[in-house]
């Protein structure tokens, strides 16, 4: 932009000079622009769901099949919604005086499971998933964990296996439990009944012990 002076002469010799030297270097060239073009921010983080150990071959029909490790069990996994849940194992039981909760028995042995949700809440997430057995499981009965722990298991198996667990008495009721994993984030416990050493339970859950009831 040229400047305008008090002087008309002056004024004249500026457009003189801008005219020749626009004449001299011909059209000008256009602004450089970018070659790339703006993209958005993307983290090549895996998402949760992502990150969750499940056996591909697990069948979602039989919990016998799946994998037990600190964030679920199988296809049914903490954080997930219970309603995505319960769409994945159709074979489950929800019963309309218990909607927060689905069950599975196990046609053959006295292993049942269940998974659910927090009660006051019209909908929510997992926060507890769990199999028992009301007689002395075999190894074998129900999910497992990658190191074979699960209902039937000892008490020194599961020592063995995670000498960090942390020796726990429920709130209510007897018995004790050995927990593997943080507490309130994500843990398996592992329970027994009194006086004896073979595991009756395996619960997986965000709460702080597995709950005595669910749909009492």
């Amino acid at each position: 932009m040229i400047r305008r002076t008090g002087k008309r002469a002056a004024a004249v010799l500026g457009v003189t000079v801008l005219a020749v030297a626009l004449a001299g270097c011909g059209t000008p060239a256009s602004p450089p622009t970018s070659t790339s073009s703006p993209t958005s921010i993307q983290s090549d983080a895996p998402t949760p769901h992502e990150t969750r150990t499940t056996n591909p071959d697990a069948d979602p029909d039989d919990p016998r099949t799946w994998t037990i490790t600190e964030q679920g069990m199988g296809p049914v996994q903490l954080d997930e919604l219970f309603a995505d849940a319960v769409a994945g194992v159709p074979t489950w039981t929800v019963d309309e005086n218990c909607s927060w909760t689905a069950f599975w028995n196990d046609p053959e042995k006295s292993v049942s499971a269940y998974f659910s949700r927090e009660s006051d809440l019209t909908d929510g997430a997992v926060t507890t998933i769990d199999v028992s057995t009301s007689e002395t499981a075999q190894p074998g009965d129900g999910p497992r964990t990658a190191d074979g722990l699960g209902l039937g298991s000892s008490r020194e198996e599961v020592l063995v296996a995670h000498p960090d667990a942390v020796e726990q008495k429920p709130t209510i009721g007897d018995g004790s439990m050995l927990r593997v994993g943080p507490d309130g984030i994500g843990s398996i416990f592992f329970s027994f009944r009194a006086d004896e050493d073979a595991v009756s339970a395996v619960t997986v859950t965000s709460r702080d012990e597995p709950p005595y009831e669910v749909c009492g």
